[in-house]
């Protein structure tokens, strides 16, 4: 009976093991980014509180690195019953424009001819009338271009956002 145990507690200890190993956490400790991260360009908000005030930043998360930008264009929607739209802007040496179309609707569109590294692509900033999670943040890019032009826009992680604060 003693053997039999030993093996029952040997295999659940196995299996937790096995179990933790193939878990594919979106929260990960390598920067936000998917344990089991493939080649790619992560879209990411990072965020940050004070008072009342938000402050998010967008940027391209690049697998592997190296990578400079041309052009993109996209929309970040935002859920306006946590978040008061204050004003966006697109970084130093990006030409274009990024505007509110509609409550909880960025639309914007930049270009570098020195090309950019991805981070921040657009800074935003709101009022927070709760608790800003992921939840709070969608976004969507239509076109990315690298620094010779070519269309890299199917490498980027649609339907996947890193959320820092």
């Amino acid at each position: 009976m003693s053997h039999t145990r030993s093996r029952i507690r040997w295999l659940a200890t196995a299996a937790a093991l096995l179990s933790l190993a193939a878990c594919s956490d979106k929260e990960a400790a390598n920067g936000g980014l998917p344990t089991n991260a493939s080649t790619g360009l992560y879209p990411q908000i990072s965020v940050s509180t004070q008072a009342g005030a938000v402050k998010a930043d967008l940027a391209l998360r690049q697998i592997p690195g190296g990578m400079r930008f041309n052009s993109y264009q996209g929309e970040v929607v935002y859920d306006p019953a946590v978040l008061t739209f204050k004003g966006v802007a697109l970084p130093a040496g990006v030409d274009g424009a990024a505007n509110l179309v509609s409550p909880g609707h960025i639309r914007f569109a930049g270009a570098a001819l020195d090309g950019t590294v991805g981070a921040p692509m657009l800074s935003m900033s709101f009022s927070a009338t709760g608790e800003v999670k992921r939840e709070a943040f969608n976004v969507r890019f239509e076109e990315v271009t690298d620094e010779q032009y070519a269309d890299v826009t199917a490498q980027v992680q649609s339907g996947y956002l890193i959320f820092q604060r």
